[in-house]
């Protein structure tokens, strides 16, 4: 066939010119009507030139042309499109182009638009034009709602899944991640929301949880808090981040340093620089700390070792009250005391601690030991060497070689079997006399600082008589009454009930004693299961008799003459020892009134004692005799 529009020979089957590129016709009547159309619009050029009139009849689907110059009728059967709608009238440019439109409509129903497009051709662009104006709502409407969907999940993806998206919900007050919330509510801080930066950031520590704290952040919600007034939070966020999150950080010690000096509590704030250094090392707490306390006291003696008694003195640089104290277990400054004046040291090891107060600040403490260990004296020698001898013997005592230059020193002795001691006799030169039988000498010397020696012990014997008496033993009763053995019942029958009763206490016997007054004195009994037991005896008449032959009205020497005396002169106060051995010992005493005491003490192997008591006048006569049991 023929391609109508470039006259190129092409194949029946062909469906587009390979010489000018258009869509072929694909039947006769098409190509009928391509022809025609091309035909008629010549034909419509000419007539607009030239009017003919024609006629047409409509007969059935059909239309009946009549060519009035033939005169006759011509059956032929025409397209629609060759169909006018007067019979007599000519076709106006508007209605051929109607009429080529619905030709191309007709013709390329079932053909692929996208080929024609491809054309130059005038008519195909038209063609174009008016399917572009044809439009399918309900494909639209899908299209919009596919959209619309994918729009809508693209959405929520950005949202939950970017961080932009999460800091959109987080400033829309709907549920995001900690993240978000830390930056939106620094946000909100910059500009000044403080409220809504501490809600913000409430959210994102509540979402983080106490394990995956931020600590950065979790400082801008306690500076927050500060902002507005609100301390206590602020103070509880800051103490839980240096002592269980970040101990070693100095962050949170510094903001509640600073919260401590503003609010009054400088010893607070001075504790805590103490415990921030200790932590963290930084040397800037330990220079603030410095500044804020007063500082330590100040001591006159340094520590160390001395040899002889010393005194302390105590200054404060700034005029501050001062606190020591000796005590280890002492706080400062509470249980101190408050230094006045110098602090005097005697022999011994102190540990001095004190410390300046101003106000309610406490300095660190001064710590000072001082050892005061005086140099001891030698031991004294004995100018008698210890042996047996006829007569009774002087034995002269002197200071060891050390000390012989040393003018201040002093020797105490004893013969009476005690240990020297300050109330014991003071050597003077003279010797001291030894008595008859076996004794031992006992001195010690004593520098000027109250310092003394080892103790010099020396036994001796002398074969010259008189020997020493007896010590005082528990058969030694007055008038035959035995203590702890006489019950009240005998005691009753013998000198009656006594002229009164009182209910008191006995040393280790406690308070269900029962004491009875008479003319002569008192008898005290105390209850031994279900007896009362005489524990003590009293009386100034010659209504008993005293032991061994003593009583009232007796001279010092005759009661000492019955009982075991060693010959020992007195001390420096007036005391004299009579005896001290395994058994007891036995010593008279000066009273206040100038009056003597005697006194006998037995100890019995069962740790129980017996004590008899000779009191004397000033005169130097027994007045009253006292003989005890104490369990």
């Amino acid at each position: 066939m023929i391609c109508p529009y470039c006259g190129n020979l092409v194949d029946a089957e062909d469906e587009v010119c390979e010489k000018c590129g258009e869509i072929l016709p694909r039947s006769d009547r098409r190509n009928e009507g391509v022809m025609a159309i091309r035909q008629g619009k010549k034909a419509r050029q000419a007539a607009s030139e030239e009017t003919v009139p024609m006629a047409y009849e409509r007969q059935g689907t059909g239309k009946t042309y009549i060519d009035p110059s033939l005169g006759e009728e011509d059956t032929t059967a025409e397209p629609d499109y060759m169909v006018q709608e007067s019979t007599h009238h000519q076709e106006t440019p508007a209605q051929v182009e109607r009429n080529e439109r619905k030709i191309y409509e007709d013709t390329y129903a079932h053909t692929d638009m996208s080929l024609v497009s491809g054309s130059g051709s005038r008519r195909h662009h038209k063609y174009n034009q008016l399917l572009g104006k044809r439009t399918n709502w309900m494909v639209v409407l899908l299209v919009s709602i596919v959209l619309l969907a994918f729009l809508s999940v693209g959405t929520i993806v950005f949202l939950q899944r970017s961080e932009h998206g999460q800091r959109i919900l987080a400033r829309m007050g709907r549920e995001a991640s900690a993240d978000a919330y830390w930056v939106v509510g620094e946000e909100r801080m910059d500009t000044g929301d403080i409220e809504g930066a501490i809600a913000d950031f409430e959210k994102a520590v509540e979402k983080d949880g106490e394990e995956n704290l931020n600590v950065s952040g979790v400082l801008m919600l306690a500076s927050c808090y500060e902002s507005i007034g609100d301390l206590e939070h602020a103070e509880a966020i800051y103490i839980h981040l240096y002592t269980d999150v970040v101990p070693s950080a100095s962050e949170a010690y510094t903001h509640e340093v600073r919260i401590l000096q503003s609010t009054g509590r400088e010893a607070e704030a001075a504790e805590l620089l103490k415990l921030a250094y200790e932590r963290t090392g930084n040397s800037n707490f330990n220079r603030q700390r410095n500044e804020l306390l007063p500082e330590p006291p100040v001591t006159s003696l340094g520590a160390g070792l001395y040899e002889e008694k010393k005194y302390v003195h105590l200054t404060s640089a700034s005029q501050d009250d001062i606190y020591y104290t000796f005590d280890a277990e002492a706080i400062l400054p509470e249980d101190g005391t408050l230094f006045t004046e110098d602090v005097f040291l005697d022999e011994g090891v102190w540990n001095m601690r004190a410390v300046s107060v101003r106000g309610s600040l406490v300095s660190d403490e001064l710590v000072a030991v001082y050892r005061i260990i005086m140099p001891s004296p030698q031991t004294p020698y004995a100018m008698l060497a210890p042996a047996t001898y006829q007569k009774r013997q002087r034995v002269h005592l002197r200071v060891g070689d050390e000390n012989k230059d040393d003018t201040d020193i002093t020797i105490y002795y004893t013969i009476d079997g005690s240990i020297p001691d300050a109330d014991s006799p003071i050597y003077d030169g003279e010797g001291v006399l030894l008595p008859g039988g076996n004794s031992t000498l006992h001195a010690v010397a004593v520098n000027g600082y109250g310092k003394a020696s080892n103790t010099l012990e020396r036994k001796y014997k002398v074969e010259q008589r008189p020997w020493p008496e007896k010590s005082y033993t528990i058969e030694d009763t007055a008038s035959g009454i035995v203590l702890n053995k006489t019950t009240w019942d005998d005691f009753r029958a013998a000198y009656g009930e006594g002229e009164r009763m009182e209910m008191v206490t006995m040393d280790g016997l406690g308070d269900e004693c029962r004491k009875h007054y008479y003319s002569w004195g008192y008898a005290v009994f105390y209850m031994d299961a279900t007896r009362l037991f005489l524990c003590e005896l009293y009386f100034t008449q010659s209504t008993f008799n005293a032991p061994r032959g003593t009583g009232i009205g007796d001279t010092e020497n005759g009661v000492v003459s019955k009982f075991r005396d060693m010959g020992q002169v007195e001390s420096p106060s007036g005391n004299r020892g009579l005896y001290y051995n395994d058994n007891g010992r036995g010593k008279i005493f000066v009273q206040e009134n100038g009056g003597k005491l005697i006194r006998y003490v037995h100890n019995t192997a069962d740790s129980h004692r017996w004590q008899l008591d000779y009191y004397l006048s000033p005169g130097g006569l027994v007045i009253a005799v006292d003989q005890t049991y104490i369990p």
